[in-house]
């Protein structure tokens, strides 16, 4: 098996007040062809004033928080502060009230069938903050895709912080 068996991915580039600003998140438990192994991975980056920041497994980034319910998805991530990048701090608050569409994924690789709940004009609020801690971006992103697939609770319970996580690997 080669496809996630749950995650959660959010994009926006439709921010109210800062046209050109883009959003890509995607968390999910990711297989391995290794005797059937999963681990959390992520990657998500901001485009913001011209500059890439990233937030993702391979950049050294790390969750500080994730709650998912059936209202919103809140998430805060640390990116990691090298010679390359700078660090930053940014809170997501994704509204799961938005109408879905239901769409097709594989099944056990041999078909397709609808059961992927895809919304496209949900909202997120994004504050994005300097290594000082001070806000250098607050606003809110329209016409977001949102996709909250399977147990994503298991993300939660794989966080770092979490100390009876099972796995070795941690968001």
């Amino acid at each position: 098996r080669s496809f996630p068996s749950l995650w959660i991915w959010i994009q926006t580039n439709s921010f109210r007040n800062n046209p050109g600003t883009s959003l890509f998140v995607s968390l999910a438990r990711i297989p391995t062809p290794i005797f059937g192994l999963e681990f959390p991975g992520f990657t998500a980056a901001v485009w913001h004033d011209k500059e890439l920041i990233p937030f993702a497994t391979w950049s050294g980034a790390k969750f500080e928080n994730l709650s998912i319910s059936s209202e919103k998805v809140f998430m805060a991530m640390r990116s990691s502060k090298n010679r390359r990048y700078f660090e930053y701090r940014v809170e997501l608050t994704v509204s799961r009230d938005a109408p879905e569409v239901l769409l097709y994924a594989p099944v056990n690789f041999t078909k397709m069938e609808p059961f992927v709940h895809e919304a496209l004009l949900a909202r997120v609020h994004m504050r994005l903050f300097n290594g000082h801690g001070d806000i250098i971006f607050d606003d809110i992103g329209v016409n977001t895709g949102l996709e909250v697939h399977g147990d994503v609770e298991w993300l939660v319970n794989n966080l770092c912080e979490n100390k009876s996580r099972k796995g070795w690997i941690c968001l």
